[in-house]
């Protein structure tokens, strides 16, 4: 299912796994009336702190995930209609609630004409389930015709570009990225499309399920999916023409480069012009695809363009040559109504359901109309609906306040850098001039977008998702010639999460993650250090993980690093990556240490950071116990209850094979075991199940 997304795939180093379709409110631990009050209590007291959720019969070293949070785990419902629960979802829940009020207050400003009018339209249109079912799939009509007439490469190309600006389907990804070697600027990006976070890609969430006979299930699902799809459309042969599209993207998927090896920006930044592009993958009609996208006539061929995979790409473009037309349209007709089922009737809308959740992840409940209506309106209005939240619920004294704490989080990455035992100096000096550089975004942008030019119209749920998609890639197609706007943030107020720009030098943290249990003013600061602080370092220590460390300080992409140091980095990273490696999630399958690396590396980062601002804070005064806690044990607790969250099993694997944040429990025992004060504080011992030998333990920052 395909919502419009203004994550790039060089934005990297979010906090969390994306909140996607089917993450609703949720309880702890059982029913209605416990899943409302947990939207509002994240935690069971006053301090910070959910003590009462830990498992004391637990030894710490022998799984400090389930000590910390066992009985809140085991006592945890994960609601039918979400396929995880924690505190990240919590928030989720929280700033849906809050946005549902925003927008029921609006709905009597629908004739007003103003940009809350659109609001109001968008998401009044949207819960009329009546209306959308009695138009069935009928709004395809057109595009599903425009499929049909596809016959040679200049037309299949322009299917492929006019999917930027509507809910057509494109296997490859076209994006306005910063220049990597010039930050001032922006350029064009092209994506085989399988990356998280932009359009584009294949069916399935990653090439392993299409090629591991282990997840054959999952594919057979996924034909089956593909086959009621066409039949809705009334597409002839629909089980043939199923077939035949799995087949296809089989195909495609073969050539695709693993996400485990896109990890690594400068062999993943190549910069040629459209003239260049042609000749390498001259199998698609790459100028009738730009043109029609919108890009600039003028210089068209000698245009630069950044082919994140080219051998891949050229190796999908001869796939797609040589593919059946028949099997083609079918393909793209399913996508067509695939990605634009949340806006169809709900025949449409639940059979998306039944396989995107519940084969997928698990989830057994599509959640009500008003909850995907937010996520809707989101994607076509954000920014307006995020000048709303943070006049409603981020008061500037907030944002003051988080302010403060990222900059101790900087004084400590500066200390922990100034003292770093394998850098040599000029590297070291550079990485600091770079710390220096760090821009910090907080709670909400300096300015927001004008929607004065989208159209919506009242009771056109579908043609108000293309127009607002088409407004959306117009948007970014209008930065192509300009200078870099720093001001341009890539998550609305409202999102649950934060990340950071190597590009631009910067770590952003919206307004709906800075609240407990991340962060409660009332609450204990060690604990908060622990949590929002570990937050913080996260994002920080991207700035310097596997990917982040190859951009300075102005955010240009090059190798800044001496020989040497590289190389000592290179060997931690390796390290820490084979622990990954080994962690067993489910029978059989294993966290991949590469794909998860830049998480692994800025978690690690994050919680040596959030114990360094701690003792910052304690200006010389020693570590106290309070609530029967140490201070220091208090930080660890407070990373860990941030991760205290619950999976199904189907999502659980699709995480690990398709996501690079590792899971929730390797998030909490993964760092805390590679760092020294946590084997004294929590009295960890040789032979614990978590015990690292001394020289096992990786430093990185």
């Amino acid at each position: 299912m395909k919502i419009p997304s203004f994550r790039s795939a060089l934005k990297q180093g979010s906090i969390l796994v994306a909140l996607g379709a089917g993450l609703v409110a949720g309880g702890i631990p059982t029913g209605q009336a416990a899943a409302k009050q947990a939207a509002i209590q994240p935690y069971r007291n006053g301090w910070g702190f959910d003590q009462a959720g830990m498992d004391p019969s637990t030894s710490p070293g022998q799984d400090f995930f389930t000590y910390a949070n066992g009985r809140y785990i085991r006592q945890l419902h994960i609601p039918d209609d979400m396929s995880s629960y924690g505190p990240f979802h919590v928030l989720f829940e929280l700033s849906q609630a809050r946005q549902k009020t925003l927008l029921e207050e609006l709905l009597p400003y629908a004739e007003v004409g103003d940009e809350r009018s659109k609001l109001a339209i968008y998401y009044g249109s949207f819960l009329d389930q009546k209306a959308v079912d009695a138009r069935g799939g009928t709004p395809l009509a057109a595009e599903l015709d425009q499929i049909r007439r596809m016959e040679d490469r200049p037309s299949l190309a322009r299917l492929f570009g006019l999917a930027a600006g509507s809910l057509l389907y494109s296997p490859f990804a076209l994006d306005i990225e910063q220049n990597q070697q010039d930050p001032e600027h922006y350029m064009l990006m092209l994506d085989q499309g399988m990356s998280i976070g932009i359009s584009g890609g294949l069916g399935l969430p990653d090439i392993s399920y299409y090629l591991d006979p282990a997840l054959g299930s999952k594919k057979n699902a996924y034909r089956a999916h593909v086959a009621r799809v066409l039949a809705l459309l009334g597409w002839p042969e629909p089980e043939n023409n199923a077939s035949a599209v799995v087949a296809l993207e089989t195909a495609l998927a073969k050539v695709e480069t693993p996400r485990d090896q896109t990890r690594d920006p400068i062999k993943l930044f190549n910069p040629m012009t459209v003239r260049q592009l042609v000749a390498l993958a001259p199998d698609i009609d790459w100028v009738t695809y730009l043109r029609t996208m919108g890009v600039p006539e003028a210089g068209l061929m000698d245009r630069v363009i950044d082919v994140r995979e080219p051998k891949s790409i050229a190796d999908m473009a001869r796939v797609l040559a040589r593919a059946d037309r028949v099997t083609v349209r079918a393909w793209l007709a399913f996508h067509l109504a695939d990605n634009a089922a949340p806006y169809l009737s709900h025949d449409f809308s639940d059979e998306s359901f039944n396989f995107n959740g519940r084969v997928l992840t698990g989830v057994t409940k599509q959640p009500v109309r008003w909850k995907r209506a937010i996520r809707v309106t989101n994607a076509a209005m954000g920014w307006a609906l995020g000048r709303l939240y943070v006049q409603r619920y981020f008061p500037p004294e907030a944002k003051e306040r988080i302010t403060g704490l990222v900059n101790e989080l900087k004084t400590a990455f500066r200390w922990r850098l100034e003292h770093n035992d394998w850098m040599d100096d000029a590297t070291r000096r550079a990485a600091l001039v770079k710390l220096d550089h760090f821009a910090m975004q907080v709670g909400y942008p300096k300015k927001w977008w004008d929607y004065s030019a989208l159209v919506i119209k009242a009771g056109d749920v579908y043609g108000n998702a293309v127009r607002s998609t088409a407004f959306n890639w117009r948007h970014r197609l209008d930065q192509l010639d300009r200078p870099v706007d720093r001001d341009e943030w890539d998550m609305t107020p409202q999102t649950v999460n934060a990340y950071n720009d190597p590009v631009k030098n910067e770590i952003v943290f919206p307004a709906a993650i800075l609240q407990p249990p991340f962060f409660d003013p009332k609450g204990d600061m060690a604990v908060n250090y622990g949590g929002i602080g570990g937050v913080i370092g996260h994002e920080m220590s991207h700035g310097f993980d596997d990917q982040g460390r190859h951009y300075d300080e102005h955010g240009r992409l090059h190798d800044w690093w001496s020989h040497e140091s590289s190389l000592a980095f290179e060997a931690r990273a390796k390290k820490l990556g084979a622990q990954y490696d080994a962690e067993e999630v489910l029978p059989g399958l294993h966290v991949n240490g590469n794909m998860t690396m830049g998480e692994n590396i800025a978690d690690l980062g994050g919680l040596n950071l959030a114990l360094q601002a701690y003792h910052d804070s304690l200006k010389g005064k020693p570590d106290t116990t309070v609530h029967g806690w140490t201070g220091n044990q208090r930080v660890f607790l407070g990373w860990a209850q941030v991760w205290r969250e619950k999976d199904r099993p189907d999502a659980l694997k699709r995480q690990v094979l398709s996501n690079e944040h590792a899971p929730a429990r390797s998030r909490v025992n993964m760092p805390a075991h590679n760092i020294d004060l946590w084997y004294q504080v929590f009295g960890v011992k040789a032979g614990d199940k978590l015990y690292l030998a001394p020289e096992q333990r990786v430093k990185i920052w």
